[in-house]
């Protein structure tokens, strides 16, 4: 008798919890798309129900992601899980899944959806002599400005004519260690251009003598070739001709390369070892260059922080591969904190906004360079700055802009802070360029790795289609 009723018991328990779920999501379940701060992304709102998404599969597809994503406890659940991962190393990390020369970052999306012709039709290519700079003498030295200098905010001056068939079909990175001149990262000039009309539309939205700044850093896998070689000629890029040849006269490319290559000769500590990151002293020397031609006073590196020193700091080429680095000497990660009060603010709806910590402490022990602003974030954080400054700054980035945003709060009353893969329109009210307008943002910094430069979706798609212009 009891091997009978076992069956319908366990049948009844099942048509209870199934009931159960289905009233939940009937009665209790959001219905609109929403922030996780939990997950730092969108989660699914109720797909549209008609003829067209039902018969062409869509409806099924959406209606399954927003099961998942409305799931009854699914913050706690995603909670227990961050700390059973964390506890065993186990690399889940978006940012941080590249460990080896040969993988490639999820996030790119080599199926680009926007038309480069399109966008390279922007670009003005009718002028009649062209000019295309040569790549400059990387053994030059590179001045560095003092802190307490005063910098004038320089004019906007037009530059000379140019055309995209003028420059070569390939572009790259390059170094020579001793036996010749290599190229370690290639590029399209095509899709060089396409950024270049990109960032032409956002600079198009700055104010008068509004500047945009924009640099693509290299990992360290390609950095640490040349600060291991016991001979170091150059490290250079030549992709900076052509955004600085075709972009609008507000617009300055900074070769990432060619400035750090200088430091690391004179044997200075500008990349991690154990992590695919640039440090925040790396971040500095190039944040400098940009602030001076931005019209701001760089910041110093010691004296306008409290600086503490993390150490070992092990990255995540470390964690998702330690045999491999358990003979690399283990990094320091130096924590900067402005020495006057500001606030980190992430935008939660319209002009409502949480703030969180700028040096997030509770970083897991195996991702710690999360600790600046609390790791890649959306859908749209800023810093509110008590430092007497008056004008307003946006930072278009990927994880590499984390160490690097700090700098800019010496220098801007806001620091806002745009990662394509976070924002949402709905969230924070408007498109990019609505951003842009109601903050009266004056300067923009956009600071990329190599992974989401000129041959993925995130720009060419992504930021170009979040503009809203």
């Amino acid at each position: 008798m009891a091997k009978k009723t076992l069956p319908a018991v366990f049948l009844s328990l099942w048509m209870l919890l199934l009931l159960l779920l289905g009233s939940y999501y009937l009665i209790f379940a959001p219905r609109g798309s929403e922030y996780s701060e939990t997950e730092n992304r969108n989660l699914s709102g109720f797909p549209e129900f008609t003829f067209k998404t039902v018969f062409s599969g869509e409806f099924g597809e959406e209606f399954e992601t927003y099961l998942l994503d409305r799931f009854p406890a699914r913050n706690a659940m995603i909670t227990l899980t961050n700390r059973f991962e964390s506890l065993l190393s186990f690399a889940t990390h978006e940012d941080y899944l590249l460990i080896a020369p040969d993988v490639d970052d999820p996030l790119v999306d080599d199926e680009v959806s926007v038309d480069l012709d399109d966008l390279i039709s922007d670009l003005d290519q009718s002028k009649d002599e062209p000019s295309v700079p040569e790549i400059s003498d990387t053994s030059e030295d590179i001045s560095m400005p003092e802190a307490s200098e005063d910098v004038e905010d320089p004019a906007i001056t037009p530059k000379p004519p140019a055309k995209l068939e003028d420059y070569p079909n390939w572009l790259g990175v390059y170094m020579d260690k001793g036996s010749g001149q290599t190229i370690v990262r290639n590029y399209s000039r095509t899709n060089v251009a396409a950024v270049t009309a990109v960032l032409n539309k956002y600079a198009a939205l700055l104010p008068e003598n509004g500047k945009l700044m924009f640099t693509v850093v290299p990992q360290s896998k390609y950095a640490n070739q040349f600060v291991n070689s016991s001979v170091k000629n150059s490290f250079y890029a030549d992709w900076d001709d052509v955004v600085n040849g075709l972009g609008a006269d507000n617009v300055y490319a900074f070769d990432t390369a060619e400035i750090l290559s200088e430091a690391i000769k004179k044997g200075e500590y500008v990349y991690f070892r154990t992590d695919m990151h640039w440090n925040p002293y790396g971040s500095y020397l190039v944040y400098s260059q940009m602030a001076e031609r931005a019209g701001k006073t760089p910041c110093s590196y010691t004296d306008d922080f409290d600086l503490t020193v993390e150490q070992p700091f092990r990255g995540t080429y470390y964690r998702d591969n330690p045999a491999a680095y358990m003979y690399v000497e283990a990094d320091t990660l130096d924590l900067l904190m402005p020495k006057f009060p500001l606030e980190w603010r992430r935008i939660v709806s319209g002009d409502n906004y949480k703030l969180i910590d700028f040096l997030d402490f509770n970083a897991r022990s195996n991702d710690r360079y999360t600790v600046y602003l609390g790791g890649p974030a959306g859908p749209w954080t800023y810093a509110e700055c008590e430092n007497g400054e008056t004008e307003n700054c946006l930072v278009i980035t990927d994880s590499f802009g984390l160490g690097f945003i700090p700098f800019l709060t010496t220098n801007y009353k806001q620091v806002h802070y745009y990662d394509t893969r976070y924002f949402d329109p709905a969230a924070v009210g408007g498109s990019v360029a609505d951003m842009i307008e109601k903050y009266g943002i004056q300067d923009i910094y956009f600071v990329v790795g190599d992974l989401h430069s000129f041959d993925g979706s995130f720009i060419i798609s992504g930021v170009n289609s979040q503009l809203g212009k």
